[in-house]
């Protein structure tokens, strides 16, 4: 068995932040202290959405509808402009104004400008508004090809605790060289985090033995114990395997001169539970996971465990799409 490898992260060359209407002072502070490490820029990306009644909203304003957009635009343009000078006074930074729903036009921005990283304010879901998907955050997590890092408004800018979640079940994976792949950039994704200000960087996998009952029933001993200590002996095995694998083929890799050592970390259970626990266990700043392991498909919606573990945390949460993954929105 290998120890765990010294790894880098590539070094990112922009870093757009999208601000709304809430906690835009956070991601704002967490995207300087990403990209002041790496030498980045900084585009500040703020989507204008119409109301649906646009043209009686302008009747009553007296405006034209355009008028009124363009007046909407202005004012919002100034509001940034005025929050980034009080930010980063005398700071170069690309402000970037669209118009049109907030998630369409912020992946249409990561298509046409070819970035691979996005920093947004959560926004704040509560009650049974936190199991309704309509929201600009869940949006992205589904739909937008590159990670995007959802900042809640109490979060730390310079995490200490960075989580990654890895699946290291490939014999049971439908499309084993996808989740290989997705493993390797949600480990690559959680060290560019990291980076920074050396944040320690925990490499989780859950695994349960899902298959011991059945074994049980076909075996001719019917020693129960016997097989379920025997049983998860050989599934821990296999997945430590996987896990070394992964962090030597990280480790090689290392070509950006920074590194970062991975701690790997193999917890029993129930993803959902484990990742949960681990998470408050730990005191994760941020939480780094894949969102769907398959490819060849426009537009497929997050994985339910993915769903349902990012909608019970409380802390921030990295999504990483897998290498092909098809975004249904397009550029035009």
């Amino acid at each position: 068995m290998t120890g765990p490898a010294r790894v880098s992260a590539p070094i990112p060359a922009r870093v757009p932040v999208v601000l709304g209407t809430e906690g835009d002072s956070n991601a704002l502070d967490t995207a300087a202290a990403f990209a002041d490490h790496y030498g980045a820029r900084i585009d500040v990306l703020s989507c204008v959405q119409p109301p649906h009644d646009l043209a009686l909203v302008a009747s009553l304003a007296e405006l034209p509808p355009e008028r009124l957009l363009a007046e909407m635009e202005d004012r919002r343009r100034e509001q940034i402009a005025a929050l980034v000078a009080e930010k980063w006074p005398g700071r170069d930074v690309a402000i970037h104004l669209r118009s049109g729903k907030p998630f369409i036009e912020t992946i249409r921005f990561v298509l046409s400008q070819g970035v691979d990283f996005v920093i947004k304010a959560a926004e704040p879901l509560g009650g049974i508004r936190r199991f309704l998907f309509g929201s600009t955050d869940q949006h992205l997590l589904r739909k937008c090809p590159c990670p995007v890092w959802l900042v809640s408004a109490d979060a730390s800018p310079t995490p200490r605790t960075v989580l990654a979640a890895v699946d290291l079940d490939e014999e049971g994976a439908a499309e084993p060289a996808t989740l290989a792949s997705l493993n390797r950039r949600v480990i690559d994704t959680a060290l560019c985090i990291a980076g920074p200000v050396g944040a320690e960087v925990i490499v989780l996998h859950s695994w349960d033995m899902i298959g011991s009952n059945l074994a049980w029933a076909f075996s001719s001993t019917r020693n129960a114990e016997v097989l379920s200590e025997r049983y998860a002996r050989e599934v821990q095995t296999a997945r430590r395997r996987v896990m070394d694998r992964l962090l030597e083929e990280a480790g090689a890799r290392n070509s950006a001169g920074q590194s970062v050592t991975p701690i790997p970390r193999l917890v029993r259970g129930p993803p959902e539970q484990v990742i949960q626990d681990q998470c408050r266990q730990l005191g994760t700043d941020v939480l780094v996971m894949g969102t769907t392991a398959r490819t060849g498909l426009s537009g497929v919606i997050i994985g339910n465990t993915a769903e349902n573990i990012i909608n019970s945390l409380d802390c921030p949460v990295v999504a990483v799409k897998p290498e092909g993954f098809v975004s249904p929105i397009s550029i035009d």
